[in-house]
């Protein structure tokens, strides 16, 4: 009850926010030829309906007029639904949650709608470090960093993909000297490919470690960000600052983090969680961002990584569409923090003890931030500069 009332609340201001008399007049088109092409927006989320009940695809289905629903037309994506958002033509698709449903939903839609994409937007939940640069020393003691909110949000220019690494648990804990070394990442993990595109062992010289694309399309998202109005945290999102952040002078508002700051998503299908993995996704990150001139100066002790499961494999199929049919198609990738990265850390360096009197599991950990509220939360979070950019750009072209 108290998810539904909050929703109920939050569609109640994102609609005042966009005001309908603001919102479009077409929706899709069943005979291509027969209609002008217009350029269209697609915006991606992992889980969702048609309908837009739930999920990241709630937030924009609640407000786009004119609805289309093809999603029966559709072998790889779970919902297409075309329609307007303030004036502007969009289809809000809902790839599956992974690599291989966000991969295979992309490129048919590319072979749907190009070479009418006018843009790309990625817009989703997913994990974040708990303090900018680190929550934890490898001995898993507070660094004292800046905290990072739940509802702080990555607006992205990059993704690495985690899952394409060589590695050796053993090796890990063979190079582990506690207790002064417990969380360090040295030994166990070794990239396919390093930042500057080179093999680090023969034969995987063609892999798709990673995407970087142009940031205009962030930083048109990111000056739309200026004006968004978030509602009160939900008391889930709360408990679960209050786990890494007891402290709540350390709290503020959810803020919108640049692509120099954190890069974009740090991607796969090993659902990770660990102070451990969260050091070896800042350093993939931070090397990238340095190679590829997002931020020549970032460094793992200084920026946040946000992890989540899409963005690689949709990214590279938009990179390849544009590399072998000569269009330039932008995007955007915007995760929310609706949870963090790893288990909270008692003073002595171990996992807190959960309801059992136990040290906490990273399973229980990762079920503790989960919740619906918090995923809602999130996904508004993501979802609100996206609509204020077209709310926007309709203002910029009545004027």
């Amino acid at each position: 009850m108290k998810v539904r009332v909050w929703l109920t609340a939050w569609i109640a201001f994102v609609t005042l926010t966009l005001a309908p008399s603001a919102m479009a007049t077409d929706g899709g088109f069943d005979d291509a030829e027969a209609q002008p092409q217009v350029q269209r927006s697609l915006i991606l989320n992992a889980f969702g309906d048609a309908a837009g009940t739930y999920g990241e695809s709630l937030p924009f289905l609640t407000v786009l007029a004119k609805k289309v629903d093809r999603t029966a037309e559709s072998a790889f994506c779970q919902a297409v639904v075309e329609g307007d958002l303030s004036g502007q033509p969009v289809t809000v698709i809902v790839t599956g949650t992974g690599g291989g449903n966000s991969g295979p939903c992309m490129q048919e839609m590319l072979g749907w709608y190009s070479p009418n994409i006018k843009e790309v937007i990625w817009s989703g939940i997913g994990g974040a470090t708990p303090a900018v640069g680190g929550m934890y020393d490898d001995a898993g003691l507070p660094l004292g960093n800046p905290a990072v909110m739940i509802g702080d949000v990555c607006v992205g220019s990059a993704s690495w993909s985690w899952d394409l690494h060589f590695s050796n648990v053993n090796d890990w804990a063979g190079r582990r000297t506690p207790p002064t070394n417990i969380y360090g990442p040295s030994g166990g993990w070794w990239q396919m490919m390093d930042a500057q595109g080179k093999e680090v062992a023969p034969g995987f010289d063609n892999v798709q470690q990673s995407v970087v694309t142009d940031p205009a399309l962030a930083n048109e998202v990111l000056a739309a960000a200026q004006g968004v109005r978030l509602p009160k945290r939900p008391a889930s999102v709360a408990a679960t600052i209050a786990r890494f952040h007891p402290d709540k002078k350390t709290w503020r508002a959810p803020v919108y983090h640049s692509y120099r700051v954190c890069g974009g998503e740090v991607s796969g299908d090993n659902f990770w969680h660990g102070a451990t993995e969260d050091r070896l996704a800042r350093e993939y990150m931070s090397a990238l961002m340095r190679a590829s001139g997002i931020n020549r100066k970032a460094r793992a002790d200084g920026i946040i990584a946000f992890s989540a499961m899409e963005a690689v494999p949709w990214m590279s199929a938009v990179t390849r569409w544009d590399a072998r049919y000569g269009t330039r198609i932008p995007m955007v990738v915007i995760r929310a923090a609706s949870n963090y990265d790893q288990i909270p850390l008692a003073s002595n360096g171990q996992p807190i003890l959960g309801k059992d009197g136990k040290p906490l599991t990273a399973m229980q950990s990762i079920l503790l931030g989960f919740d619906d509220t918090s995923s809602a939360y999130g996904a508004y979070a993501a979802a609100a500069p996206v609509l204020r950019m077209f709310q926007l750009r309709t203002q910029v072209d009545d004027a």
